[in-house]
């Protein structure tokens, strides 16, 4: 098995607050919430024979498990606790000895006659207009989470008043489901979907990660519906203000693809469709009930990616541009150029989308040299400033400015929060320097440099953590206050020690990449997927 097999098996729960080992030395500084989300369950013993197991088969599926790392002011203590977020859907799947309704990647019985998979095809239909959590855990959302996220209704809930932090979190996947949760004991609390905030987002299909102005604190996504040759996106905006939902334009002209995030600008939406495309017009969702089994991995060098320009103030198309096909799970930042006005958006890709199959929990425990973990190549697109007119879009080529190599891969990628949506220099992610050669899911965390150097090369001032035996997660930028260079930080990363068989949470100076503490679990910390940290106002 994989040296990481143990970060993708049942982790247990810690609903009470436990203080962990601290070794090295804490910035005193740094002190606030760092919450993580992602699968905690991966194998449920059945109801009817406790000895039999339902096993979860797509990393995506596993069941969620959401996370809270308090630091304390002066670097001396760190906590830590967790709670399941989807007990009653795992009940369901206890009591049914299957899993039930719609998956990411979880495959249905291969012995299924065709006449009972097409009689599905109805139930499936009724099913998607029945609202999809009918409890606070009725579902598994464990994708990433949003802090205060507007448009909720929450005054008759007893949510805490913490003096600082978020009210509530939201977490989020790439359906419409949503699952509001306490930020102290993490227990859900509310289980909705982006169609509850408003009758118009009435599409089963929306981006994990949406994009958030830290200014005003709108919310923008896109929600997806499908039907007819072509789906419908709406690209909407939640306002921060008060709560109303605004849909600033539609895209009627693209096919139905799984997009698992997309980009933003000060001045922009950028929708991004790339070659992950659902088949049957998106009726193969229907039939196969999960998302995976649903794309086309048959790869058409023709089918170009294509990118929507949304005007944010205003609404409304303004660009549409196409460049040769790749496929993509996460944008590291996009901006306006400030001296041409062109749209430049910075993404990890992959040559073709059978990334997605790589990650099934089978593959995942057994990394080796035949079976290894991809890593998508940092990739930056220039969008020539976009016209603004009311006429038929015509349809421009993107430019590709750069193709960072291999060794300079990334995933799960993270800026500071302080170049947002704006010019930056510095992208932080997992990394591997060989995919062939540490058989683990990633072997480092790397500090990307988007710039040139004065010779001309780009990504010549990279720095990379690495340490044998050890499996890092998703890195998480906090700044110094008072700070005054972009990289002027901190990055929090939850890292398995695959020799010790327990995780710490680790603590690097983000400007040289070199550890300065960590706090260490007595236990195996689940492999997930985001997080983010909510600083201490002192």
């Amino acid at each position: 098995m994989a040296s990481c097999a143990a970060g993708f098996e049942n982790a247990p729960e810690q609903r009470t607050p436990i203080d962990l080992d601290i070794h090295g030395s804490m910035p005193p500084w740094l002190s606030g919430v760092l919450y993580r989300t992602g699968p905690g369950t991966t194998r449920i013993p059945t109801t009817a024979d406790p000895s039999k197991t339902v096993d979860i088969q797509h990393w995506f599926d596993g069941l969620a498990m959401h996370h809270r790392f308090e630091i304390y002011p002066g670097g001396q203590r760190v906590s830590y606790r967790s709670h399941k977020g989807a007990e009653d859907f795992e009940k369901r799947i206890a009591d049914a000895g299957s899993y039930p309704g719609f998956s990411f990647g979880q495959k249905g019985d291969p012995c299924q006659g065709i006449f009972r998979k097409f009689f599905t095809v109805f139930r499936t239909l009724r099913d998607m207009n029945v609202p999809a959590m009918q409890t606070p855990s009725g579902q598994s959302v464990s994708v990433t989470l949003t802090p205060d996220m507007p448009g909720w209704k929450v005054d008759h809930l007893n949510l805490p008043s913490p003096s600082s932090g978020p009210r509530y979190l939201v977490a989020k996947t790439d359906a419409d489901i949503l699952q509001l949760l306490d930020p102290i004991t993490l227990e859900p609390l509310v289980g909705a979907t982006y169609k509850d905030l408003d009758p118009r987002l009435d599409g089963p299909l929306s981006a994990a990660h949406s994009c958030r102005d830290h200014e005003t604190g709108d919310f923008y996504n896109y929600s997806c519906k499908i039907g007819g040759r072509f789906p419908t996106y709406k690209i909407f905006r939640i306002s921060g203000k008060d709560g109303k939902v605004d849909i600033l334009a539609e895209v009627k002209d693209a096919p139905p693809s799984y997009i698992h995030s997309f980009a933003m600008t000060e001045r922009f939406v950028i929708l991004c469709v790339w070659q992950a495309h659902i088949t049957q017009y998106g009726m193969s969702l229907v039939l196969n009930k999960n998302v995976a089994e649903s794309i086309d991995y048959n790869w058409n060098p023709k089918a170009d990616t294509l990118f929507y320009v949304v005007d944010r103030n205003n609404g409304g198309l303004v660009g549409k541009y196409k460049t040769p096909p790749f496929f993509c799970f996460h944008h590291l930042n996009a901006f306006d150029d400030p001296d041409t006005g062109d749209i430049v958006i910075d993404m990890s890709v992959y040559s073709d989308n059978n990334v997605i199959n790589l990650l099934y929990l089978d593959k995942l425990r057994n990394l080796n040299m035949e079976n290894h973990m991809l890593m998508g190549r940092a990739r930056r697109f220039r969008l020539p400033s976009p016209a603004r007119s009311s006429a038929a879009l015509q349809v421009q080529d993107a430019i590709v400015d750069l193709t960072l190599p291999q060794p300079q891969s990334i995933e799960l990628p993270v800026v500071a929060p302080s170049v947002y949506h704006k010019p930056y220099r510095f992208a932080y992610g997992i990394n591997k320097l060989d995919p062939k050669l540490h058989h683990t899911f990633a072997d480092g965390i790397i500090k990307l440099d988007m710039a040139s150097s004065s010779d001309g090369t780009p990504g010549s001032g990279t720095k990379v953590w690495r340490k044998p035996a050890h499996t890092p997660s998703e890195p998480i930028f906090v700044p110094r206050p008072g700070g005054t260079s972009e990289d002027d930080g901190v990055l929090l990363s939850v890292v398995l020690d695959e020799d010790a068989m327990r995780s710490s949470m680790v603590v690097l100076d983000a400007k040289e990449m070199t550890e300065l503490a960590r706090a260490e679990m007595k236990t195996v910390f689940p492999i997930g997927f985001h997080g983010v940290f909510a600083a201490q106002k002192l």
